[in-house]
């Protein structure tokens, strides 16, 4: 009986994921999808990275410390070889293997993972829906940095933390938002030493500097680490001018958001149910034990009223406190969690399905269509501007076409890249 009830759960787990993938498939419409193929492109060309600003007339002599560099060869290579469906899939795999490690790292039982992953879902639904973009990327590598971290709590070989050192080089060559993933792992050595020394180590500071040697070493060599990319120092001075750029201000997702909305009630609700897991968790050890795990959830929570772009990082994180409030609606008997868990999996797994029948869009991807669902873009306008032999330099092109110039009409230099 137990062996059933353990092959069911592993099951029913697939069937959440392959719910989690087809409710990920989106066809891609990213505006910078274009410069990001023509970068790529241009890397494998070359056999080096682009460091100038060679597509766009704006700012030509700027030197851009693309942090994102290594996945715009692999949106080169994806793109190259299997076209948008490529993207599309490679997007919703990214997404599964994040839901994949996140539910790892909380430790979820099959219950818990019926109900929180269709949740998660609808909450990260507008990162996902842009599909395939580094910052897919980034989410997935901080749900598998909170899994080494459990597995850190867990096993007596300590060493395994520093595995992080390389996983954080790896990072700064895919994204910038390895940045965010430093300092959510810095705040987790700070409270987990806090509480290592509150619980066990009081007046004990050298055992536990001792004790907790890899850990340390793991975060102040990923601090450097970060920095063996094409860039070097470079990746963080790029983070401080966009921090320091006014023009951030006109870009959606790094300002708040708007009071009432929907993505603003989807934050507060959320923040509502975690705190409410929080209170059912207590305060025993066990909720000292995975404070380092928590109070991260909130510090972003608190931060997503400043900027849009953390809600998605806060919603994956906030699973360590969605736990413990689905555990409290939870049948006690196991026979009944895995009825319950059955239908959810089932439900979620066929509306994921249906939202996307009959695949029309995915069987028809190409730039037409691309136009049509993402900037709007004109591919008679472009063409016209070629044929009329205009001058580019007097031409003034819309953000957001930027992207799409660049890749489909190199012909056509465009005032910036979007």
């Amino acid at each position: 009986m137990k062996n059933k009830s353990k092959f069911l759960s592993i099951l029913l787990s697939f069937v959440l994921l392959l719910g989690v993938f087809f409710g990920s498939l989106y066809f891609p419409t990213d505006p910078d999808l274009g410069w990001h193929l023509k970068y790529g492109e241009s890397f494998f060309e070359n056999k080096e990275v682009l460091r100038e600003n060679t597509f766009s007339r704006l700012m030509p002599d700027y030197k851009w410390n693309n942090s994102s560099w290594g996945t715009d060869l692999i949106t080169y290579q994806t793109f190259n070889n299997f076209g948008f469906l490529g993207v599309s899939v490679l997007s919703a795999l990214v997404v599964t293997l994040t839901f994949f490690f996140i539910g790892k790292a909380a430790k979820m039982d099959i219950f818990e993972k019926s109900i929180a992953f269709p949740v998660l879902l609808f909450l990260t639904l507008p990162v996902n829906q842009v599909s395939f973009r580094g910052q897919l990327l980034s989410l997935l590598l901080i749900a598998v940095m909170y899994w080494v971290l459990t597995k850190y709590e867990e096993i007596k070989d300590k060493r395994l933390i520093l595995l992080l050192i390389p996983f954080f080089t790896l990072w700064s060559n895919l994204h910038g938002e390895f940045l965010l993933g430093l300092a959510l792992f810095g705040l987790w050595v700070v409270i987990y030493l806090t509480k290592e020394y509150y619980l066990d180590y009081r007046n004990r500071i050298k055992e536990l500097i001792t004790k907790e040697r890899f850990l340390i070493l793991a975060l102040f060599a990923s601090l450097l680490s970060v920095m063996i990319n094409p860039f070097g120092t470079g990746v963080y001075l790029e983070t401080y001018r966009h921090l320091n750029d006014p023009l951030q201000a006109s870009i959606v997702e790094f300002l708040p958001p708007d009071s009432f909305s929907f993505v603003w009630w989807h934050q507060l609700i959320a923040g509502m149910a975690l705190t409410l897991g929080l209170a059912l968790q207590g305060t025993g050890r066990k909720t000292f034990d995975l404070a380092p795990f928590y109070l991260p959830s909130f510090i972003l929570f608190i931060f997503t009223f400043w900027v849009s772009r953390y809600a998605w990082p806060f919603y994956y994180s906030g699973v360590f406190l969605l736990k413990p409030l689905i555990s409290f609606l939870k049948p006690e008997s196991r026979k009944y969690q895995l009825i319950a868990s059955s239908v959810f999996a089932v439900c979620f797994l066929a509306i994921s399905i249906w939202s996307k029948h009959p695949f029309t869009e995915f069987k028809n991807m190409n730039w037409d269509n691309y136009c049509r669902k993402s900037v709007n873009c004109s591919p008679g306008a472009a063409q016209a501007v070629i044929d009329g032999k205009l001058n580019n330099e007097k031409l003034l092109t819309i953000y957001d076409y930027g992207g799409w110039l660049i890749w489909n009409y190199p012909q056509i230099k465009p005032t910036i890249d979007g």
